[in-house]
């Protein structure tokens, strides 16, 4: 009797192990199944990405993805004049994306108040980019107008374009005429020849305003800016630059050779904030000088040279010399704090000495230098 339980107590054993060796092997292999089939996942997770990523703006529109968008520009960029939020051309462009594509905008700014086609440049250079944009708005020219010359706005305004396409090959860029040109001029027929040249259609402002039947005066509180209502020709004329692309499937990949010989000297982007001297000015995020005749020294053999500097409520004056010859006064005094590049030369041969120094300081106020910019 005593064996007979003995002998079944050893099958039951046998058993129970067998069924634990059955079972840590089932685990294994469902284990084996599931580290594969998350693999699988992972893999048509990344593709799908991959394949999301090479997808263009328009693309991505027809697939009701999220579009990530860049903004390049000056105060109407910024919707300034516009009495509130929903009336500023990017957040209807946004509502209307959203309603008749069922994709989602997120923007990005750079630059703003008082930009030009020098600091659009310059900052779109510095910044760190985190994300891969499908879209850029390029709105500037109307304060261009006034510092440099129609030769040297294409020089930069293609040179940000290139930088976009190298950010992107595959971003759709929208040049916006701003509608404070009031009449086509030689800014404009830049952003139109570019255009032209890089398959973008640009959104024509200036027509939009023209054609609206309205006075100036009805759409600008400023005769700068428009208003909520100027706004509003802001945001159609550009969707319908979107819808038009988004019917015939436009490619924004392209092939393309620089259109003007002078914007090969911005190929290269040197941003320099250590002076060869510093005779006064204090370094806190650039450099600060309070006191006339401060100054601080650069040399270079560059053909570009740019001043990157903060105008500010109670800025100064400073002075630019290359080889001790006068160039030009720049005032850094504003009623807003906005940084800013101006152009003081770009056709430099040579080795020269740039020389910037205090002139006049306003109200205990001081000049702030941020760099030197070069090519």
């Amino acid at each position: 009797m005593k064996k007979n339980i003995v002998i079944l107590c050893m099958f039951l054993v046998v058993v129970v192990s067998f069924i634990f060796v059955l079972i840590v092997i089932r685990n294994n292999e469902n284990l084996k199944e599931n580290v594969v089939l998350a693999n699988q996942q992972k893999k048509i997770k990344r593709d799908e990405v991959g394949r999301v990523s090479d997808l263009n703006f328009y693309q991505k529109l027809h697939e009701n993805k999220d579009i990530n968008a860049l903004i390049i520009g000056d105060s109407i960029a910024q919707s300034t004049g516009s009495s509130n939020f929903h009336q500023k051309w990017i957040n209807v462009i946004i509502k209307d994306v959203q309603k008749k594509y069922r994709s989602t905008i997120t923007t990005d700014p750079i630059t703003g108040g008082s930009t030009t086609g020098v600091r659009a440049w310059v900052e779109l250079n510095n910044v760190k980019l985190i994300k891969q944009y499908d879209v850029a708005f390029i709105c500037f020219g109307q304060n261009d107008q006034f510092s440099i010359k129609p030769k040297q706005f294409r020089m930069f305004y293609e040179s940000i374009i290139i930088k976009l396409k190298k950010i992107n090959p595959n971003i759709e860029i929208i040049p916006i005429i701003e509608s404070s040109f009031r009449e086509y001029n030689d800014y404009s027929s830049v952003i139109e020849d570019l255009a032209e040249h890089y398959n973008l259609q640009y959104a024509d402002t200036v027509r939009a305003f023209n054609n609206s039947g309205k006075l100036y005066t009805d759409l600008s509180n400023d005769l700068v800016h428009p208003n909520g209502k100027g706004y509003v020709y802001y945001a159609k004329t550009i969707e319908k630059v979107i819808n038009d692309n988004y019917i015939s499937n436009k490619k924004t990949d392209i092939d393309y050779s620089v259109l003007y010989n002078n914007t090969k000297k911005l190929a290269d982007f040197v941003f320099d904030n250590s002076p060869d001297s510093n005779n006064g000015f204090i370094i806190e995020d650039g450099f600060i000088g309070n006191k006339v005749s401060e100054n601080l020294v650069f040399n270079t053999s560059k053909s570009v040279a740019i001043i990157h500097f903060l105008r500010k409520p109670k800025g100064g004056k400073f002075k630019v010399f290359i080889d001790d010859n006068f160039i030009k006064e720049i005032n850094t005094n504003s009623t807003f704090q906005v940084s800013y590049s101006d152009l003081i030369a770009y056709n430099l041969k040579g080795n020269h000495k740039i020389r910037i120094e205090t002139s006049s300081i306003i109200n205990k106020g001081s000049v702030k230098i941020l760099g030197f910019v070069t090519n």
